[in-house]
């Protein structure tokens, strides 16, 4: 049975990680074409051709030379290393673009914030009065929270301190260590959209740092990928290929899940799911 399902965009972009395992059984992370007796199964792991075929040909002869170890070694330090030692050239060029694209779109993301960061310093300079250059993040916030220090002042440090200390030297040591000196200071003033300009350029900033790294964490999924794929093709091209499930017991079934990855009508490509049923 068969069941054809449209995916989101980010199933869909994470089953394009793994475009290097196609061939592979159900459960091994690898998309396996869907539809006709052959390919059903080849899904269900029944062999159907020696171990290696279908690997991209390597005119200069110096494809398989490494094992599955030196490969995933190769591409957990640069994506698409470990596929292109061993001939396959398409694997090489999808995960080296993804790791290019990636370090690519870091950069874009540091100098975005870099530069919304310096748009709100500016913000708060020319209307409120304060260099935050060298002041922490929490200062920053608060800038962006209370249109003054006065405000913050008298509404937070000073009811914080009637609320929690009852011992008069206990409230004013607390009002001292957080009152804002007038060095410190500042005042927004009558500038209430620069106000708001200013908290809206500072959140712009702050995202477009989360986002780099985001960044970092899918290179780091990249390469893991890249590794898998590299070492299990390296294992079907030197021959150590995962041994055919064993057929059932008379009387028994076993069913196995697969999925698969088609192209689609559009750029999305189109999700594919198999339950296999074997007697």
């Amino acid at each position: 049975m068969t069941v054809r399902t449209a995916p989101s965009f980010l199933l869909a972009a994470l089953l394009c990680l793994v475009p290097a395992c196609a061939g592979a059984s159900a459960l091994d992370l690898a998309p396996t074409p869907i539809g006709g007796e052959a390919r059903l199964a080849a899904i269900a792991g029944e062999p159907q051709s020696e171990p290696g075929a279908g690997l991209e040909a390597d005119p200069s002869g110096a494809a398989r030379r490494h094992g599955p170890a030196g490969a995933a070694l190769r591409s957990l330090l640069i994506p698409g290393w470990g596929q292109l030692s061993n001939g396959h050239h398409t694997q090489a060029a999808i995960f080296g673009t993804l790791e290019v694209g990636t370090w690519a779109a870091f950069g874009t993301f540091r100098r975005q914030g870099a530069l919304r960061r310096n748009s709100y310093f500016a913000t708060a300079r020319l209307f409120a009065g304060i260099e935050l250059a060298d002041k922490p993040t929490s200062y920053r916030k608060l800038v962006g929270q209370y249109r003054s220090s006065d405000v913050f002042n008298q509404y937070v440090v000073l009811r914080e301190a009637a609320y929690f200390y009852d011992d008069p030297t206990a409230r004013a040591q607390y009002i001292a260590s957080r009152t804002i000196t007038a060095e410190n200071a500042w005042s927004w003033g009558d500038s209430y959209d620069e106000f708001v300009r200013y908290r809206a350029q500072r959140r712009s900033s702050e995202q477009a740092f989360k986002n780099a790294q985001y960044t970092l964490g899918f290179a780091l999924v990249n390469r893991v990928v890249s590794a898998v794929a590299a070492a299990r093709s390296a294992a079907r091209a030197s021959g150590v290929a995962a041994a055919p499930a064993p057929d059932p017991p008379p009387g028994h079934a076993t069913a196995r899940m697969a999925w698969e990855v088609a192209p689609g009508p559009g750029l999305v490509p189109d999700a594919r799911v198999a339950c296999i049923v074997r007697f």
